[in-house]
Parts: structure tokens; C-alpha cells; sequence
């Protein structure tokens, strides 16, 4: 690992595959999820560390960018590292790489924030992110995340969609990457096996339980699609774009 960059091998196995057993787009969030998810743990603010003192992590928006396909069985190089953050910012930045070899394949970005006991978002330094963190001067998306418009009409409205058991995490809410598969449905697996998507990016507005209803809006566009998840109430609870080449 080098200073600051926590980095991972990862087989691309058949629950990773699209239909033509090709690195998937759902696959490269599940692995960012979870590499970040194991380097919090290694530098103590963890899930169970964040329990204890009360704190929740939050992801507020997310991009993965798309590069190249990586195939069934192929060995990748996972990377991610936090990017620094002043001490009195309330969100901050990680980012992510995806490599076969060489070959850069994926680059991925959140924006997070920190849940604090009172339920108030907490800055930076007291968060327990440790004081003396190496971090990295390494780049990945640069860009600032997309401000949607929450503008769907229900002309739009596609299919509804109950949340499941299966999709609450142990924070008892729908996990991120279960928002990303319930978006991508938009899509016949064909469209997500042909590599024609660039990149995706979601906003997280809004948290959503187990049983609750919900509609899912899909917007096409000749370059790609807007996305909207939104509950009962017409309340957003996801927007999102994906990009296609």
C-alpha cells in the first residue's frame, strides 16, 4: 500500500459478469463500495468504530467513470484513497481506480459526509478520521458533482419498485449500490452488456426503508438518460445520470 492508498486484487468471478461476461457496471460499484468500506476499518473509522461514538457514515453522490471492459476471470487491482479535506468541511472527497495491469479501467468518486449523534452533519476534524493520515496527492475525477434538477415529470414514470429486505444494510436503510441495480433495471441487459456506458453518476437525497413503495423515472436522451428514484410523497431519494459513448 502506498501512503495513503489502500489497494486490493480483485477476480473478476461470474457474480462480477453482464451478459457477455464482461466487468459489469453494478459489479464496479460493489467494489468501490466495499474497498472503501475495508480501508475505513484499517484506519480505525469503521462501521463498528462510527457506532460506537454515535457517528454514521453518509454517501452523498457518486460517479464511476468507465474506461475499459475487464472479462470473466481477469485479475484487477482495486485502489482507493480519501482525498484531504479541511479540517472544517462538512463533506469530503474518496476516490477510486480500478486497474488490469496497466491499463487504468474505471475511476470512481464520492462525496461523504459524517452523521453525528445529535443527527447534524459533523466537519471533518471531528470525525475521528485519524489527524496524521499520509494523504495521497494521487488524481482521479476532479470534476464537481452534477447538480440534478429534480425535474421528471410523471409522463416519465417507469415502473414501481418495493423496497426488499435484501436491500437494507446494517444501517437499516436501502444500501447505496442496491439504488444503482434498481436504476440500471432501466436498462435490457444487452444495452449493459454492450460497453456503451461511459459513466454514471447518482446524487443520494434521501434515505428509504424496507417496504416502502417507490417510482422509478427514466429519461432518454441521445447521449444517455436522466434517472430519478423518488417515494411515495414525490420526495427524490435518488437522481442520477448515465453517459453513454
Amino acid at each position: 500500500m502506498q501512503q495513503g492508498i489502500f489497494e486490493k486484487s480483485i477476480t473478476v468471478t461470474p457474480d462480477y459478469c453482464d451478459a457477455a461476461a464482461q466487468l459489469s457496471p453494478l459489479a464496479a460499484f460493489t467494489i468501490f463500495q466495499g474497498i472503501a468500506a475495508q480501508h475505513a476499518e484499517l484506519i480505525g473509522v469503521g462501521g463498528a468504530a462510527m457506532a460506537k461514538r454515535g457517528e454514521f457514515w453518509l454517501t452523498v453522490h457518486t460517479r464511476v467513470d468507465f474506461l475499459q471492459r475487464a472479462g470473466l476471470m481477469d485479475e484487477l487491482t482495486a485502489a482507493t484513497w480519501p482525498e484531504p479535506c479541511d479540517g472544517k468541511a462538512i463533506r469530503c472527497y474518496r476516490s477510486y481506480s480500478l486497474r488490469r495491469g496497466d491499463a487504468l479501467l474505471a475511476l470512481g468518486r464520492t462525496q461523504w459526509a459524517v452523521l453525528g449523534p445529535e443527527k447534524k452533519l459533523m466537519q471533518f476534524a471531528q470525525t475521528g478520521f485519524p489527524a496524521d493520515f499520509p494523504f495521497s496527492d494521487r488524481t482521479g475525477i476532479t470534476d464537481h458533482p452534477t447538480r440534478f434538477a429534480d425535474d421528471l415529470p410523471q409522463a416519465e414514470l417507469v415502473r414501481g419498485y418495493t423496497v426488499r429486505s435484501t436491500d437494507i444494510d446494517f444501517g437499516r436503510h436501502m444500501n447505496n449500490v442496491a439504488y444503482v441495480r434498481v436504476l440500471l433495471d432501466c436498462f435490457s441487459a444487452a444495452e449493459l452488456a454492450s460497453g456503451r456506458i461511459a459513466s454514471m453518476e447518482v446524487h443520494y437525497a434521501a434515505p428509504c426503508l424496507e417496504g416502502e413503495e417507490l417510482d422509478v423515472y427514466c429519461r432518454r436522451e441521445e447521449s444517455g438518460c436522466r434517472l430519478a428514484i423518488k417515494k411515495a410523497d414525490g420526495k427524490a431519494a435518488v437522481l442520477a445520470a448515465v453517459k453513454l459513448r
